[in-house]
């Protein structure tokens, strides 16, 4: 039966271990030195040789006649470890075994002897998945177990493992092992198992397994039965396996969109939906192409010495850092959205059309001069004042680098009603409406092409849903322009969010950092929100947010920017 490769090329020793020096030289010389600890937690993402190093910590502390730190696999109980009945060796996988009476199990066998061994080992994977009651049950077997026990826990999220648990163990972390390391490891495997390979294709696999040696190694049994026998397997294979692209077919796309070429680029997106490609994959690899560009524009030294390719040339000479850092910033949460949506590809059309339309997400600094003569209107000088004036805002406009210090008026009106409302919600906040409305929040995708609706339900997936009562949401933004966005549009985000929900709610939204001042407020006290009547004009609001926002450009260019 065919074994896969991550399991046949399973470290068997310390030595064998690939990318964890620092852990693989302590416990050497725990065991050298027979300073065995009785409690470990090994942590780390997953693929980096937790559960690995576990296993042969428990093979090794129990081998009768060690060979310095290795097992001599002659003796009794490496025999039984060859035949898989090593009884003195227990893994549990805390995903499916989690509970107190599996917890308590083990303490009621923790005072049995080995059979063979010196120890009895238990390995207990994934032990953050542990109840809170499992945990607390097995806190005081931990804390003094039999000196013949050793507990090794395995986690990808320590963080999620209570403190009085891992205050009583040694605490190695894992990291994630580099690309050269990985790439050893390919060529290590490929050359014993005779298999034809080309470097880019050992480069891309590399780099797809992430800092995982057995996702890396998956890929690499997967490509192999992807390829004929007498076939070279090539960086093409890897990617039709992966649903993955090169960086050349991401080049083209991003050319296109620099180029504010819709036909082109709708093109190319149909043929990855035609192709099986994953959208989610194709967003990781735009994002790690933009990533590329930016280094190529920050540290071009270093960019030449670790890539040193010439395929970003054209896109590095028309982009700004700025723009770069917007394009990144939109696929982060381009990739967040998709791994919730049903409908990938159009969610990634949509983002796609905020970046051909890149005045929708990039803020109006760093003007050139080119575009700066367009927006200055042509107005009759009356009088020398008034040419003097004219000239100055010219000089403003066309010789503005970064506008510093502007002062926003504040509009009464708006801070109150939003005050209001907020109170309001709160007054009568309801945590089990809000996590139902939570859940249904993705629905409001389905109107992102809607022609009424597609602008409310854009601003509505922009933000975060941070509290709810029976009558009303609140939106938390991270920018004041965005939380003004949602005023603006309020009246068709409500009735929206009325349609999708099929009930009437008052909506409202702030920024970030006020927030955190009402959160912090309501956590204190939450008596002090009582219910105020809501009688404000919501038309009225809209036309004041308006106002606000044309007196904040005018503020910056004068009387000669017009806003609708």
């Amino acid at each position: 039966m065919y074994c896969a490769l991550y399991r046949k090329y399973r470290p068997q020793s310390l030595d064998d271990v690939v990318g964890q020096e620092t852990i693989v030289k302590t416990l050497k010389n725990s065991i050298l030195n027979d300073k065995i600890s009785h409690a470990y937690l090994f942590s780390g993402p997953r693929g980096c040789g937790k559960t690995t190093v576990a296993k042969i910590l428990a093979q090794t502390v129990n081998c009768e006649h060690l060979n310095g730190y290795n097992k001599c696999n002659k003796c009794v109980f490496c025999t039984q470890l060859k035949n898989n009945q090593a009884v003195d060796i227990i893994e549990i996988d805390a995903a499916s075994n989690n509970g107190v009476d599996e917890i308590r199990e083990i303490n009621n066998k923790v005072n049995l002897v080995p059979s063979v061994g010196k120890y009895k080992v238990y390995i207990i994977d994934e032990v953050h998945m542990l109840t809170i009651g499992a945990f607390n049950a097995l806190l005081k077997t931990l804390e003094e177990p039999p000196s013949h026990v050793i507990f090794i826990l395995a986690t990808t999220d320590p963080h999620k493992v209570p403190i009085t648990i891992l205050s009583r163990c040694q605490k190695f972390e894992f990291k994630r092992i580099s690309e050269e390391n990985l790439i050893n490891r390919i060529k290590y495997i490929v050359s014993k198992e005779n298999i034809k390979i080309d470097d880019d294709a050992i480069f891309e696999i590399a780099r797809l397994g992430d800092g995982s040696l057995r996702d890396t190694i998956s890929i690499l049994d997967q490509a192999i039965a992807y390829a004929s026998t007498d076939e070279k397997i090539t960086s093409t294979d890897v990617h039709d396996i992966n649903g993955s692209l090169p960086q050349q077919s991401i080049n083209l796309l991003v050319k296109s969109i620099l180029n504010n070429d819709a036909k082109a680029v709708f093109e190319q997106i149909d043929d990855l939906s035609n192709k099986g490609k994953n959208f989610l994959k194709v967003v990781d690899e735009m994002t790690l192409y933009f990533r590329n560009v930016l280094l190529k524009l920050t540290a071009p030294d270093y960019f030449n010495e670790k890539i040193n390719s010439n395929l970003y040339d054209d896109v590095v000479n028309s982009v700004t850092k700025e723009d770069v850092i917007k394009y990144i910033n939109l696929l982060i949460e381009t990739a967040n959205q998709l791994k919730k949506s049903g409908d990938l590809k159009l969610l990634f059309e949509i983002n796609i059309i905020k970046m051909l339309e890149k005045e929708n997400f990039v803020p109006l600094v760093n003007l050139k001069n080119e575009e700066n003569k367009e927006i200055i209107k042509k107005e009759p000088i009356e009088n020398e004042q008034k040419n003097k004036e004219l000239e100055y805002k010219k000089e403003i406009v066309s010789n503005t680098t970064i506008i510093k210090n502007i002062n926003k008026k504040t509009n009464v009106e708006i801070e109150q009603f939003k005050k209001v409302r907020i109170n309001n919600i709160l007054s009568k906040f309801n945590k089990k409406k809000m996590l139902e409305i939570k859940e249904e929040l993705s629905s409001i995708e389905e109107y992102l092409l809607d022609n009424k609706y597609a602008r409310a339900a854009s601003i509505i997936l922009d933000g975060q849903l941070k509290a709810a009562s029976d009558e009303g949401l609140i939106f938390v933004y991270k920018t004041d322009s965005l939380s003004n966005q949602f005023i603006e549009n309020i009246v068709n985000i409500e009735e929206l969010i009325n349609v999708v929900f099929n009930n009437k709610y008052n909506v409202i939204s702030t920024n970030l950092d006020e927030w955190e001042i009402i959160k912090n407020k309501f956590n204190k006290d939450k008596t002090q929100f009582k219910y105020i009547e809501d009688n404000y004009d919501l038309n009225l609001i809209i036309k004041n947010v308006k106002k606000q926002i044309q007196d904040d450009m005018a503020s910056i260019f004068g009387d000669i920017v017009e806003y609708n």
